[in-house]
């Protein structure tokens, strides 16, 4: 797929947002997730909101493409898995595989306070140096709410293919950076944006654990 080029500067990059939605057999829970309000609007809407701050398109990856059409704008892309059955990893796999830009910026669909200021900065360390650069704290990288250029998808998908693999296998397999905590309290940055929704209630991310369950997205 050809991509718009990229630009030197993190903050003036083409960027694509990535929102992993789930697979077709969570399909329904996903669904009704994130039509769960939060600060007076659904969470997907909030969090197409906030990644049009920072992306030229926004692709939404499902395992059910249908059920999300009347929650989306038709700006929004909406596509499969790339494998299903494969959990976050196919997701992922699939949104970097068919973005129109260089670089991406990928979230679950329960995170409800995404950061584009957090991006930027973890976009500033990709350019011209990693795969993929994630923010991170004591107890290790967060593969979600991280940035990948979108040239390491054949990797990804060939790890996909392969059977396995989950997105906490992820540190093995590409060339990756880190943005930790206290750099972006250097920043005024709130490391709150790795939060997620569980129901009514909200969990922090336990770190690449987390990825781990939810690599049976």
């Amino acid at each position: 797929m050809s991509r718009a080029p990229a630009k030197e500067e993190g903050g003036g990059a083409m960027v694509s947002g990535i929102i992993l939605a789930g697979g077709a057999a969570r399909g329904m829970r996903m669904r009704n997730m994130v039509l769960l309000p939060y600060e007076g609007e659904a969470l997907l809407d909030r969090q197409i909101r906030l990644m049009d701050d920072l992306c030229q398109e926004i692709i939404l990856v499902t395992g059910s493409p249908k059920s999300y059409l009347p929650l989306v704008p038709s700006s929004v892309r909406i596509v499969s898995d790339y494998m299903p059955g494969r959990g976050a990893l196919g997701g992922l796999a699939a949104g970097l595989s068919l973005s129109q830009q260089r670089y991406a910026w990928v979230v679950g669909c329960d995170m409800p306070k995404l950061s584009p200021a957090a991006a930027r900065l973890l976009l500033k360390r990709l350019i011209g140096n990693y795969e993929a650069v994630w923010p991170s704290d004591k107890d290790g990288p967060h593969p979600l709410h991280g940035v990948y250029d979108c040239e390491c998808a054949g990797r990804i998908a060939k790890l996909v293919e392969e059977g396995g693999a989950t997105l906490a296998d992820l540190p093995g397999y590409l060339a990756w950076g880190e943005v930790a905590e206290g750099e972006f309290a250097q920043q005024g940055i709130a490391f709150d944006f790795l939060e997620t929704i569980r129901g009514t209630g909200f969990h922090a991310r336990p770190a690449i654990e987390e990825s781990r369950f939810r690599a049976g997205i």
